[in-house]
């Protein structure tokens, strides 16, 4: 079986080890060592990268107690040099390590359960029950001061006696040698990953989104540089946001806000022109027989049933308004039901159409070239007009 390293030194980048074995796969290179410090992927957490004497380590299981490195190269007998790659180790480490800070005061304040967890690119945390954005600031304060105190982390394999006679957080269906991971004054989690050494290590915890999931919560964290990193891109976009209203960044809220009122309003104010138009346009039309195509830019379905109805009720007959952009418009139809139901027919018959209607209003959309639709109006022939 191979000695885990990186169970009593999370912090260890480059070890040696021997080679025990190495044999080609599908998926690279099955290296196994007598001992290793490669965490292997494991409860929502991935595994280390790095390399062992030349080669890539590319993938790292665990199956049936041995630790299974897979390299992109063989990888000969005896002894070898090996080096995890720390970086990606200390961001996993943060982001574990600040998630078990907010799982323990999720648990000590309000009693629910961490029942899932992954770490990607950025961390999910689930819980089995609500918080309102209030608790959730709390949680997340606290969090941060237990950062700030800098305390001891400490993982160890208690006896089974010990065990037994504690109270500690765990995943249901957990088996074997239960390693416990304390948080001096703020958790105890049975938990096999590697953690920082000292909260002050993680930097920074943020919660940065939250949402119901199955029941509970779902909890978006990011943690030391990853928070960072993300402080950063809000950080320039707000910057962009406030260069374009012309204010302070911390009165973004506000410009948009205006901004917002100032486009309600506007819309508001196109929408009662563009009724006037119609209302005109409508007055105005001279039709020259029962059946009209007419084309306007910029209408929605609201504003195309208006205008449609406007010109049914004035001049009668079958008066359709089309709005779009050639080869595929947006339609409203108005006239006499008996009317409508022939000549929909025949107009589904000659194009592609989506939509229907009824009490004399067709609505939809359909596929056709602008001039295709006014031949098809000018020589639509019914007993009905």
């Amino acid at each position: 079986m191979t000695a885990r390293l990186f169970d009593t030194d999370s912090h260890l980048r480059e070890f040696t080890a021997t080679v025990l074995s190495c044999r080609e796969t599908e998926n690279g290179y099955a290296v196994i060592l007598d001992r290793t410090a490669f965490f292997p992927e494991s409860g929502g957490q991935g595994c280390d990268l790095g390399t062992i004497a030349d080669a890539a380590v590319l993938d790292v299981q665990e199956a049936d107690g041995e630790i299974v490195h897979y390299t992109d190269r063989a990888v000969q007998p005896g002894q070898a040099a090996c080096e995890i790659d720390f970086a990606r180790r200390f961001r996993h480490m943060q982001n574990h390590s600040g998630e078990h800070i907010i799982a323990g005061l999720i648990h000590r304040l309000h009693g629910f359960e961490n029942i899932g967890f992954h770490l990607g690119e950025e961390v999910t945390a689930d819980f089995n029950g609500m918080l309102s954005r209030t608790q959730l600031d709390e949680i997340e304060f606290l969090a941060n001061k237990a950062v700030f105190e800098n305390v001891p982390f400490f993982c160890r394999y208690p006896s089974e006696d010990e065990l037994s006679a504690l109270s500690y957080r765990s995943k249901e269906g957990i088996s074997g040698a239960v390693r416990l991971v304390k948080i001096e004054g703020y958790d105890l989690c049975a938990c096999c990953a590697p953690h920082v050494k000292f909260s002050g290590e993680i930097g920074l915890i943020k919660i940065t989104d939250f949402y119901k999931n199955k029941g509970g919560i779902r909890l978006v964290l990011r943690c030391g540089a990853d928070a960072l990193a993300d402080y950063r891109e809000k950080q320039e976009n707000t910057r962009q946001i406030s260069a374009l209203l012309a204010v302070k960044q911390n009165e973004t809220f506000a410009g948009v806000k205006e901004l917002s009122e100032t486009l309600k309003h506007t819309k508001y104010e196109i929408t009662q022109l563009k009724k006037r138009l119609i209302e005109a346009k409508s007055t105005a039309f001279q039709p020259e027989r029962n059946l009209t195509a007419l084309f306007e830019e910029g209408l929605d379905g609201k504003e195309l049933q208006l205008f449609a109805d406007l010109l049914h009720k004035k001049h009668g007959g079958i008066r359709g308004v089309f709005s779009g952009q050639e080869g595929g418009f947006s339609f409203a139809i108005c006239g006499e039901e008996k009317e409508l139901e022939p000549f929909f027919a025949a107009l589904k018959s000659r194009f592609p159409v989506r939509g229907g209607g009824r009490g004399g209003i067709l609505q939809g959309t359909l596929q056709a070239e602008k001039e295709t639709l006014l031949t098809f109006f000018a020589n639509y022939e019914s007993p009905a007009c």
